[in-house]
């Protein structure tokens, strides 16, 4: 077992979602602050765009254009030239919480949803995968994910997995060639609450998932057979981890979004101070 601490890079933000690299620069929304940042090599934050509708996963299509997920509304957005947004796809009819989105490499956008009203003290449910078709069509996919939330694919693109925040688990499902999901599973069950709710994940290079432990203030490497090979401590104890991304100039640097927040304050507009940390590790991020 490999266990590190992170440092902090860039502090000064709120609640932070959505850890994405792409083009040599670290993407990531700030929900309650309308903003989608990029962080560059040099520890600069630029604001790409400014959106009042809760931004949170962020993906790339192939032809670079930058995709958003907005929670306020439950849409898919299109990130303009002028830093606005266009509505790609209106989720409103399959979706409560839009929330974190992985983007293939024929445009399809897979998005999780928490699925009911977390913070309004509404009892758990469960609720779909959406999948939004570059030519707009909107399906849905598995049944029985609890919160699902942080989503990537392997490095063949032929598994998605998905991290079931109240379930602390990870499901996998089989892509096929035009992108439906079938053969839904467990890849890997944590046991608590506690200890184990999932929050963001990425995958390396290696096949391997990188997910977020949020209340364990920790992020957690599981190989493909199930075993944890590292941990990633939060520079501070007891801050959560929300979302992680392997990038940096070889792809090996982890970055962690963190918080320092509790769920009673994430209740009041996500009440809080955030930053981004990283830390080098063995694995290297997918081409």
């Amino acid at each position: 077992m490999t266990v590190k601490t992170a440092t902090v890079v860039r502090d000064g933000f709120q609640y932070l979602e959505g850890a994405r690299w792409h083009d040599d620069q670290l993407w990531f929304s700030d929900i309650p602050r309308g903003k989608v940042y990029r962080l560059g090599l040099d520890g600069t934050a630029t604001v790409a765009a400014t959106v009042d509708a809760k931004p949170s996963g962020l993906g790339f299509a192939p032809d670079g254009t930058v995709l958003v997920v907005t929670q306020a509304d439950n849409a898919l957005r299109r990130i303009t030239a002028d830093g606005g947004t266009e509505v790609v796809a209106d989720l409103a009819a399959v979706a409560v919480g839009a929330n974190d989105m992985w983007v293939d490499a024929e445009g399809r956008a897979y998005i999780t949803q928490i699925g009911y009203d977390l913070f309004g003290g509404a009892e758990p449910q469960v609720a779909p995968m959406i999948v939004v078709h570059p030519d707009g069509e909107v399906n849905t996919a598995g049944s029985g994910l609890v919160c699902p939330n942080g989503v990537g694919l392997s490095p063949d693109g032929k598994t998605l997995y998905v991290a079931e925040t109240f379930a602390f688990r990870i499901s996998a499902f089989d892509v096929a060639a035009d992108g439906s999901l079938s053969d839904q599973r467990v890849f890997k069950q944590f046991d608590s609450l506690e200890s184990d709710a999932l929050d963001g994940l990425c995958v390396d290079a290696e096949g391997a998932v990188w997910v977020t432990c949020p209340f364990s203030s920790e992020v957690r490497r599981i190989a493909p057979d199930g075993t944890v090979t590292d941990r990633v401590a939060t520079a501070t104890p007891g801050h959560f981890v929300v979302s992680c991304a392997l990038g940096g100039p070889d792809g090996r640097t982890l970055y962690l979004c963190t918080a320092e927040t509790d769920l009673e304050r994430m209740s009041n507009n996500f009440e809080g101070t955030a930053r981004v940390e990283a830390v080098t590790v063995d694995a290297a991020r997918l081409s």
